[in-house]
């Protein structure tokens, strides 16, 4: 007699291998019952190595210290005579501890964390509160105790393993778009500051008023947190190891990403408002002043098509997320109605068409620039990496013991 296994179980365990996420059956059930789930489940491989209750402890840790690349099997009387040294030895090929004990769980998540894994760990009862507790994600069964659920950060409501799995796409989901964020408004920020500060010396002031900025705030921090909050999940986060947990937030992709199409946009915003043929284009200063206006909108809101996704296609997945869709055209939208109405206060007016083309035409850039980038991204890691991992190395945060 045995429980039943549910069938979302086994393909939510080899979604959480394929995203490097390692899963580790800790149970109060005999060895024997806990290898024959494992092994139903695919835990188990068909080669593993565990205790043999010889009673010689050393004899023991040697068996299970011989095996190359088997998988481990252990239970509570074998954890207990194991230094921690000697676990973390093993954790890499830990997949059952059986008859395990409340204080097992704790342990395995402290030696865990040692070793600089992000820790996630599953309990219902009340002696899972500790481990639930310390770890570094706890979900609680949606049928565990009250004490259990307020211990665990996550409460799993349908008890099925396939939502914890869920909640790892959903959760990587979130944090590439809080990455797409940082990199979209970091690339206003360093465009606005290297006009500000180098503006002066080049001979031009900052073209754009105080409530122009407003606008520009409006767009780089409330729409674009709107536009960005919206990604889909995307099965492909999954195939992806996990980051580790040193890893600083700004990878070298977005460093190079923010540098390149900040520079850029800097670069074109000197053409604009120094070059003689372009200030050619507009009848008065007015009109080429509103002309820069919408050209720094309209260049940063066609990066967010870059910053969306690191596929050559901007538009790849676009339809899963129509908030992106209508923010963008929403911001399109109002700065050319700015050009229209709102002349005092915004200090704009009306463009003619060839006005228009100039802007455009310049604005545009951006997207080319940055698709190169990305087509030659790998290179370009390969020659700027050992720099930047030398900054890296001195801003992470030190490992955790």
């Amino acid at each position: 007699v045995g429980d039943e296994l549910r069938p979302t179980s086994i393909p939510a365990i080899e979604r959480c291998r394929g995203a490097g996420v390692q899963t580790v059956m800790i149970t109060g059930d005999k060895k024997e019952t806990a290898v024959a789930i494992a092994t139903q489940l695919g835990l188990l491989g068909k080669h593993f190595v565990g205790d043999h209750h010889s009673g010689d402890e050393e004899s023991v840790i040697i068996d299970i210290s011989n095996g190359e690349q088997e998988d481990v099997v252990l239970t509570s009387d074998t954890l207990s005579v194991l230094s921690d040294h000697q676990l973390s030895q093993l954790l890499p090929r830990l997949r059952v501890v059986a008859r395990a004990l409340p204080t097992d769980k704790s342990r395995l998540v402290r030696v865990a964390q040692a070793e600089g894994h992000v820790v996630g760990m599953t309990g219902d009862g009340v002696n899972d509160s500790a481990a639930l507790k310390v770890s570094d994600v706890g979900f609680a069964m949606g049928s565990a105790v009250e004490v259990a659920k307020e211990a665990a950060d996550i409460v799993i409501l349908d008890d099925h393993f396939a939502s914890i799995a869920d909640a790892i796409l959903y959760g990587r989901t979130i944090f590439h778009s809080i990455r797409k964020f940082i990199i979209f408004q970091s690339t206003v920020n360093l465009a606005s500051l290297l006009i500000v500060f180098l503006g002066p010396f080049l001979g031009f002031d900052f073209p754009l008023s105080l409530i122009q900025l407003l606008w520009v705030n409006l767009v780089m921090d409330t729409l674009a947190a709107l536009a960005y909050g919206g990604e889909p999940a995307n099965g492909r986060y999954m195939d992806a190891k996990p980051l580790s947990r040193s890893a600083p937030i700004i990878s070298f992709y977005m460093w190079s990403s923010i540098i390149s199409s900040g520079v850029f946009i800097f670069f074109l915003s000197v053409f604009f408002l120094t070059h003689d043929y372009v200030r050619a284009q507009f009848v008065t200063e007015e009109s080429f002043l509103t002309a820069y206006f919408c050209f720094f909108i309209f260049s940063t809101n066609f990066n967010s098509l870059n910053v969306r996704t690191k596929s050559l296609s901007l538009f790849a997945n676009i339809k899963e997320n129509m908030n992106f869709v209508i923010v963008l055209l929403f911001i399109f939208a109002v700065q050319i109605s700015f050009t229209y109405v709102g002349g005092e206060w915004l200090k704009t007016t009306a463009l003619t068409s060839s006005e228009w083309t100039v802007v455009l035409l310049l604005s545009l850039l951006v997207i080319p620039l940055d698709l190169l980038r990305k087509r030659y991204y790998s290179s370009l890691k390969k020659f700027c990496k050992p720099t930047l991992s030398r900054y890296v190395q001195m801003s992470a945060p030190p490992r955790r013991r």
